[in-house]
């Protein structure tokens, strides 16, 4: 018995680039469906903070980034988003995930290592509670200067109000701002918006 039919005429066995695509399954497709909505979501809270999106859904030396932008002061930054829609505490959503955190740190490392992204800012719909290995993972990226900053979109108005000091101030930030994420110190709650002030 073979798992996949193979035709009599074909000389050699089929390989995958030989098979027709698998189509996308439903929660494949529900998953990327989030995933726009939540870009969306993340382009207006950055607009709400004070930035301009330049540049949507594009590459940085083949790998995928969400946008660059630029603050009313001039300073521009890449932003990566990872999230939901869905608010709820989910132990998986968001950061939360040790795949999600590493793969996100694969091209967040590989650009700091080319000098091709200085300043990356990382948004999410839930970010990892301390006890986390994806935590870690974002402090780790933090020391090596690969990471800017990391904000959730909802209960993180710290984060908001860092994110309207780098697209506002003057002179523009040179550092990254102090964060609650860098040293371990997370206690986000909630599930509400930040008000934009």
């Amino acid at each position: 018995m073979t798992l996949f039919p193979v035709d009599p005429a074909l000389e050699r066995p089929p390989y995958e680039g030989d098979l027709d695509p698998d189509p996308v399954s439903e929660s494949q497709a529900r998953a990327w469906r989030d995933g726009r909505e939540f870009d969306l979501e993340v382009f207006e809270y950055l607009e709400r903070a004070g930035a301009r999106v330049v540049q949507k859904f594009f590459q940085v030396d083949r790998y995928p980034i969400d946008a660059l932008v630029e603050g009313q002061n001039g300073a521009r930054f890449y932003v990566d988003a990872h999230g939901t829609p869905d608010r709820t505490l989910k132990p998986q959503a968001g950061m939360r995930r040790q795949d999600t955190a590493l793969k996100f740190g694969c091209k967040a490392y590989h650009w700091k290592a080319q000098n091709l992204v200085p300043r990356l800012i990382l948004v999410t719909s839930h970010m990892p509670t301390a006890q986390m290995a994806s935590a870690r993972t974002l402090q780790d990226l933090a020391r090596a200067n690969a990471l800017w900053d990391a904000v959730q979109i909802t209960g993180d108005l710290q984060g908001f109000h860092r994110l309207q000091r780098y697209f506002t101030s003057e002179p523009p930030c040179e550092q990254p701002l102090p964060a609650p994420w860098r040293d371990g110190q997370l206690h986000l709650r909630g599930v509400g918006r930040p008000e934009a002030h």
